[in-house]
């Protein structure tokens, strides 16, 4: 999506010329294969567990999804400026667990606690954009620090203990519903409206798609590519902050190994919903696609009582697969311009 439609078209007609070849089939199935994946899982699933189309395993899907969903809106910021956040699981820890603190025992008001869990993922998110940008480290090292930072402090404030007792508004968004729909399923649906329009509509979207198709170009037409990919992760820092405020409230209470893991299911999430990890190429729906093959995944995996070990082995070759029809995507283009 974004940048290389004149191109397309142009092969497109071309190939409609020659026939419709194994190249066309291979094209079609790197381009719309998530979409016939999503559409087979289901139906396969439907067919080997007859729990799995009933109304209360999809609301149950889409409400574990709800916390993935949120950190891979805001991963897709970040990868299209061609960046990686490895510490997204750690940062949602210690937003949880700072404000968790703040809220049982200095009864801080519960709204401000909301608030500063997101302004404590945007900063710690800033901090890996700012030392991604201006100071030109590698965005995967940056937050690989990061990562042990926010765990570390999560773990020594919290004194590697749950934390209990949270305002009473926590259980009920964790654990009501509006419309008969739950209400974290809502705040991952207005997030992703949000993202959506922010990625489509506004200037600064077609900058991160400018700045992740090529930096160099963006820079000669103007654009401040240090402060796109800041603001990209400042983003992302917003919507990881949202996750952690969801996942408190789904628990309604703070664990120390909350978010371990969390970014590697937001990472295959964006990549198999077809945003490229070289930069400049995906958009909001692909990922929201991505999100529901993760969960359904996890949750068929589930029903069908796979080992949590197997489990692990499944995820590694899905995000394999994913980073290799990724690569296929950006060979297959590079060779026809």
């Amino acid at each position: 999506m974004g940048h290389h439609a004149g191109s397309v078209k142009t092969d497109k007609n071309e190939e409609l010329k020659s026939g419709f070849g194994a190249n066309t089939l291979i094209k079609y199935m790197l381009e719309y294969g998530i979409y016939v994946a999503l559409v087979l899982m289901i139906v396969i699933l439907g067919i080997i567990s007859p729990n799995f189309l009933t109304l209360s395993n999809a609301k149950n899907v889409l409400q574990q999804i709800s916390v993935n969903g949120l950190l891979a809106i805001g991963m897709t910021f970040v990868i299209i400026v061609r960046g990686i956040d490895v510490s997204a699981g750690s940062i949602v820890a210690l937003s949880s667990c700072v404000s968790a603190i703040l809220m049982t025992s200095q009864n801080v008001n519960p709204v401000l606690g909301i608030v500063m869990m997101i302004i404590i993922a945007m900063v710690a998110s800033g901090i890996n954009g700012f030392g991604s940008s201006y100071l030109m480290m590698p965005a995967f090292i940056v937050t690989l620090a990061m990562t042990n930072v926010a765990r570390g402090l999560a773990l020594s404030l919290s004194g590697g203990k749950a934390i209990y007792g949270l305002p009473k508004i926590f259980s009920t968004i964790g654990n009501s519903s509006f419309l008969n729909i739950p209400i974290p399923i809502w705040i991952f649906l207005g997030c992703a409206l949000i993202a959506h329009i922010i990625l489509s509509k506004t200037v600064f979207g077609k900058q991160i798609y400018a700045v992740g198709g090529n930096p160099d170009a963006a820079r000669v037409s103007g654009i401040n590519v240090e402060r796109v990919i800041l603001g990209a992760f400042l983003l992302s820092g917003f919507f990881v902050g949202m996750a952690a405020f969801t996942v408190t409230a789904r628990m309604n209470s703070y664990f120390p190994n909350v978010g371990v893991g969390y970014e590697f299911d937001a990472i295959a999430s964006v990549v198999i919903g077809g945003t490229s990890l070289f930069g400049g190429v995906g958009w909001i729906g692909g990922t929201i696609v991505g999100v529901l093959i993760m969960g359904i995944i996890n949750n068929a995996l589930n029903l069908l009582n796979v080992s949590a070990f197997y489990q692990l082995v499944a995820k590694g070759l899905i995000i394999f697969l994913a980073v290799l029809i990724d690569t296929l995507k950006i060979r297959n283009f590079t060779r026809k311009n």
